[in-house]
């Protein structure tokens, strides 16, 4: 098992460098950039995180729609389970604590051999009792358990779901035109295999962005904050080198 792993991660990072070297002898020149700015930068970030934004409300509806049976059924066997776990361990602090006040009754009222055997009875009856509440709240604990376990497995299992649809539905709108790459960079006109890194490039440009989308509203909204905050600071550092 480790030695396939070995091997796993060698034939990995040859395929990586293999795949490195080929696109840097293929493509010599660098792309081109297209003139941007802040704005520019700024309004596509902007309209990418409105998109991630229908999308993840859309797929909230249909998620929810669609699992929403079974984890409210969980959830509701969860809440029994621990309203059951209260109530038996209630009765049971009940019955520990009832019997040991006869007990003590009996001793200051009582002396004669007959009722001494008949609190030794009730004292004997205080484990047997409780005893059977403390096995019924510990298979309600098993209970409680399996059925978080399944709670947790079932969201695992539908947020994985939507992920890998939202990874698709990213693909498909980054697919038919929704790009970043586009609006920054251009291959190089008229050089060797330009024809082929066009095409790469915009291979390349919708697992990008569609991945971007998928990631949701809330991470292109990081990146928009992060790349305002490092141009105003770029900014305001040359302009006080210059004076």
């Amino acid at each position: 098992m480790k030695r396939s792993s070995i091997l796993s991660a060698v034939f990995g990072f040859l395929l990586i460098g293999a795949l490195i070297f080929a696109s840097a002898f293929l493509f010599p020149n660098s792309v081109a950039f297209q003139p941007f700015g802040v704005d520019d930068v700024t309004r596509l970030l902007t309209l990418l995180a409105l998109i991630a934004l229908f999308l993840e409300r859309a797929l909230e509806v249909f998620v929810n729609t669609w699992r929403g049976p079974r984890e409210e059924e969980l959830n509701n066997e969860i809440d029994n389970n621990k309203r059951v776990i209260e109530e038996k361990r209630g009765l049971r602090e009940t019955k520990i604590e009832q019997p040991q006040g006869m007990v003590r009754t009996t001793e200051t009222e009582v002396s004669e051999d007959p009722k001494k055997v008949t609190k030794e009875e009730s004292v004997q009856a205080i484990p047997a009792a409780t005893g059977k509440l403390t096995a019924e709240v510990d298979l309600e604990l098993i209970k409680l358990k399996t059925n978080e376990q399944l709670l947790s497995a079932y969201k695992s299992q539908t947020r994985k779901f939507a992920m890998w649809t939202a990874l698709l539905v990213g693909w498909l709108i980054s697919g038919v035109g929704v790009r970043s790459l586009d609006a920054l960079v251009q291959p190089v006109q008229g050089a060797l295999y330009s024809g082929v890194q066009s095409l790469l490039l915009h291979v390349l440009d919708v697992f990008l962005t569609g991945g971007l989308i998928a990631g949701g509203s809330d991470g292109i909204h990081k990146i928009t904050q992060l790349f305002s905050t490092y141009f105003e600071e770029t900014r305001a550092g040359i302009r006080d080198r210059s004076n």
